[in-house]
């Protein structure tokens, strides 16, 4: 019996058919209308089953699970960090850069996807993938490969139904990481899970004598080079924590935000070099890269790790030359601008003057200050306990020289007591603290031979009085 094919297209790509007889027209169409009122409610209730419940307004403490989408998959996650999400900016599960903050929940038992998985004490972590069960085995990152892979290379997963199947049959025809380029030539960014423009063509690149370089698109422990989402992972396809990427203003207009990329949560614009611990730029000399002895002629130009930025070694020092402003921002509490530790001959700050020449300003490891001319609101100088302040003067014990005294020894020496001579200050520093004090020591001897006058001038008048 001959009849009308009609067919709906329901989600995940599933298409039923519908037949209808060649009975009369209207009944044809009232049937038609009726499976297709059906399969459009069916297509709304599985919209609303794969909505997101993720708020980025809430605060997310550990334990709390929320659901999101992932490739089209609806997955249960956890935040698993100890500190409240509102500690973090962004702390959006969409963001890769944030996978550590969350991890797939233990209960959720469904379609693997490139995500953060943990292992729980009360709880075996299984999905499904290609068709088989794999179990978890221990910490996976989104970068990390998919179940099939890492259950080949006996880590990561293992496969609870694949006996009597090979490896190939459990793949997944798109490479594993979590923005495969494969899949990202699917999406180009418009599911908002996968990259812009993260699309290529991996392979091995031949070289004089062989393949020199194998880059890979499905990550593995064997592949030396890994290459997802304009990222350049080293060592080998299982470390995603160090390589160089890109980060910065994205290339596809067209494609909904985010539009950066961003490298901790900041908008670099440019390759970044990134490692575990730390990294290191260096330069290197040797013709026989298998020599162990000799001279170094291998050096660290710039070292880094979490905390400290080194330029140079200790055995290989290395000069930092700027030809611009050096800024140092930030700086509280007593923290220190710039430390610099040496002897007392190190010459911690140098000043060359390049028009007259010479050292114009030189401060030195002991506290030293070498400079022509200092121009200042205020000074202040700290005299040594050694020091004794000039009031003794003013004491009744102190032995005040008579003025007699005084003229016969400014006119035999030139200068006065305690104040050095024109002949020993040549070429001589001056302690500003103890010519200070002796200039005081003069003034306070000065005042005691003023009142001296004062008493005696006052025994004149009183005499010429009683005359």
């Amino acid at each position: 019996m001959e009849g009308i094919k009609k067919s709906i297209l329901l989600p995940q790509k599933k298409r039923v058919h519908i037949i209808l007889t060649n009975t009369n027209t209207i009944m044809k169409k009232r049937a038609f209308l009726k499976l297709a009122l059906q399969a459009t409610m069916c297509l709304t209730s599985l919209k609303a089953s794969y909505a997101d419940s993720y708020d980025p307004e809430k605060i997310y403490q550990k334990g709390d699970e929320t659901e999101i989408t992932i490739n089209g998959v609806n997955v249960s996650i956890v935040y698993v960090n100890d500190s409240p999400s509102s500690n973090f900016v962004p702390s959006t599960p969409y963001d890769n850069n944030n996978s550590w903050l969350w991890s797939v929940s233990g209960n959720y038992q469904g379609e693997w996807v490139p995500f953060h998985y943990v292992l729980f004490d009360d709880v075996e972590t299984e999905v499904q993938y290609a068709g088989n069960t794999y179990k978890l085995l221990q910490e996976m990152w989104p970068s990390s490969p998919s179940p099939s892979v890492a259950s080949a290379d006996n880590w990561g997963w293992e496969c609870q139904d694949c006996s009597g199947s090979s490896v190939g049959q459990c793949r997944n025809p798109y490479s594993s990481d979590y923005y495969p380029i494969s899949l990202a030539q699917l999406n180009n960014g418009a599911d908002n899970t996968t990259p812009p423009n993260a699309s290529g063509n991996a392979g091995i690149v031949s070289g004089l004598g062989g393949n020199f370089i194998n880059i890979n698109q499905e990550r593995s422990c064997n592949t030396p080079f890994a290459l997802y989402n304009n990222d350049l992972y080293f060592r080998d396809g299982c470390d995603p924590h160090s390589g160089i990427g890109y980060y910065g203003v994205s290339d596809n207009t067209n494609v909904p935000a985010p539009q950066k990329r961003l490298f901790a949560d900041t908008d670099t614009d440019g390759p970044v070099l990134y490692g575990w611990n730390g990294g290191a730029l260096g330069v290197r000399q040797r013709n026989n890269l298998s020599a162990v002895n000799g001279p170094h002629i291998e050096k660290i130009a710039l070292q880094w790790t979490p905390s400290t930025v080194f330029i140079g070694t200790e055995k290989l020092p290395m000069l930092l030359t700027s030809y611009n402003t050096i800024s140092v921002k930030g700086i509280t509490g007593t923290k220190a601008g710039l430390y610099v530790s040496g002897t007392e001959k190190t010459k911690a700050i140098q000043i060359y003057d390049a028009t007259n020449g010479g050292n114009s300003f030189v401060v030195y490891g002991n506290g030293v200050v070498n400079a022509k001319k200092i121009y200042t609101e205020e000074i202040e100088v700290l005299a040594n306990a050694k020091d004794r302040w000039p009031d003794y003067v003013f004491e009744k014990d102190y032995k005040l020289r008579s003025l007699h005294d005084l003229e016969q020894y400014i006119s035999e020496n030139k200068h006065l007591p305690d104040v050095p001579s024109a002949l020993e200050m040549e070429g001589s520093k001056i302690n500003l603290a103890e010519a200070n004090m002796v200039l005081l020591k003069k003034i306070e001897e000065l005042t005691l031979y003023v009142l001296d006058l004062q008493q005696q001038i006052d025994k004149l008048n009183q005499n010429e009085e009683r005359k």
